[in-house]
């Protein structure tokens, strides 16, 4: 199956945890039910079980990985932080079919 892009950001602050800006997921924009996550000049960690992160607690995505973050709950529960560098990321939402 092929899904469109619907949304993007950059998140330049993750020195705290962030998840990915409400006005991109549902409710508001209907159909997303995926995220490529990307760790763009450092390393982040990141959870999706609702603790926050931190430099020593979560899975790690290295710099320049991406990884795939699927389903509503996951992606409204996404929490990430800069794991001790200048990491930044990048997101991109997808849903319906092409």
């Amino acid at each position: 199956m092929i899904y469109r892009s619907i949304g993007r950001e950059t998140i330049s602050d993750v020195s705290t945890p962030i998840g990915i800006t409400d006005s991109l997921l549902p409710p508001t924009v209907l159909g997303v039910i995926y995220a490529s996550v990307q760790a763009v000049g450092g390393n982040i960690r990141f959870t999706v079980n609702g603790t926050s992160p931190t430099t020593s607690l979560g899975e790690r995505l290295l710099q320049d990985a991406v990884m795939e973050v699927w389903g509503s709950e996951d992606l409204k529960a996404l929490l990430m932080i800069d794991d001790g560098g200048t990491a930044t990321v990048e997101v991109r939402t997808a849903g319906g079919t092409v």
